[in-house]
């Protein structure tokens, strides 16, 4: 009797192991929000009046301008990625790019620390009132991951140059940048439900 075999084909993978563990990452801290927002918008639902009466304003304004930065580090990012897919180089222009995405948003950072620092010595706390408990929370962290997004940054900068291969190089700014567009596109809705809404 003859017994059958099976020729394997070859593997042709859709996109690296990284890029699908960040994936599940990224799931995972989309259904986190998710649940946060849930929550914020279910007590602002329950009350008759939000924010409640005598809170602090919020800085709308210099909160847009600093959405604005926000918005801004993940173009350059993207072009970082599009620079070095285009050539494969981390010098230079496309290395800049990097470097400002970082810069901008470390800057991102700043103006929220101070924001928080104005609306604490204005009253606004966490134990001042639910309000003042989602506020910080939602946007604190928010801010957490925006700390986390500039090490992975900080890391792909840093290691990037000394990577021997384009895919591999290619593949961690590919999980990298997801990370950081994560980050950046939770922001607008934060925005808008929390200073806006």
């Amino acid at each position: 009797m003859q017994t059958g075999f099976t020729v394997p084909l070859p593997e042709k993978r859709i996109a690296s192991n990284g890029v699908f563990g960040m994936i599940f990452v990224l799931a995972t801290e989309a259904m986190f929000f998710a649940g946060l927002i849930s929550a914020y918008m279910v007590n602002r639902a329950n009350v008759m009046m939000w924010p409640p009466a005598g809170q602090p304003r919020l800085p709308v304004e210099a909160t847009a301008l600093n959405t604005i930065v926000l918005l801004a580090s993940a173009y350059t990012l993207y072009r970082f990625r599009q620079k070095y897919m285009a050539d494969g180089s981390v010098q230079g222009k496309s290395t800049s790019m990097l470097i400002t995405s970082i810069a901008l948003g470390v800057i991102f950072l700043a103006v929220q620390g101070s924001e928080w620092l104005r609306l604490i010595s204005f009253g606004l706390t966490t134990h001042s009132s639910i309000y003042g408990a989602f506020f910080y929370t939602l946007i604190g962290l928010h801010g957490v991951h925006v700390l986390a997004g500039i090490l992975i940054l900080l890391y792909l900068w840093y290691t990037i140059k000394g990577l021997k291969s384009h895919e591999d190089a290619g593949n961690r700014i590919a999980v990298c940048s997801m990370y950081w567009y994560f980050v950046v596109a939770v922001w607008p809705v934060l925005y808008y439900l929390v200073y806006l809404s």
